[in-house]
């Protein structure tokens, strides 16, 4: 680590009049270093603490949506809107057999192009 210095020079002609007169204000009651000493250990320890809080609200925001999923099920099995045997975590099926659907016949094309559909197309 390098030798510290007596003191750092601020440019008071940089700074709004809100901020030099809070600066001012510490500095006539000889408590600026400490002032300035607290906010940057408190944004120290906020960039730190972020990451964890961060996880923690993810964590009750998910536990808090489970808890809103299992009152609307109640609800909507007290109004008959859902069958006692639903889950909420229902997963999904492993039976994927294929369904049949109706197959397109086109040998019976109907419909036509006029004249004033191709003009608007001209540039094909």
């Amino acid at each position: 680590m390098s030798e510290r210095q007596n003191a750092f020079t601020i440019k008071t002609n940089q700074l709004s009049d809100e901020v030099y007169d809070v600066l001012a204000k510490y500095a006539k009651s000889r408590k600026l270093g400490d002032y300035i000493s607290s906010l940057i250990v408190r944004e120290l320890h906020r960039t730190s603490t972020d990451q964890v809080e961060q996880g923690y609200r993810t964590e009750e925001l998910l536990e808090h949506i489970n808890s809103e999923l299992r009152k609307l099920k109640k609800l909507a099995q007290a109004n008959g809107f859902a069958s006692a045997s639903d889950d909420i975590e229902e997963k999904p099926s492993d039976n994927h057999t294929p369904k049949e659907g109706k197959i397109a016949d086109l040998e019976q094309v109907s419909g036509s192009l006029d004249d004033d559909d191709l003009e608007e197309f001209s540039d094909f």
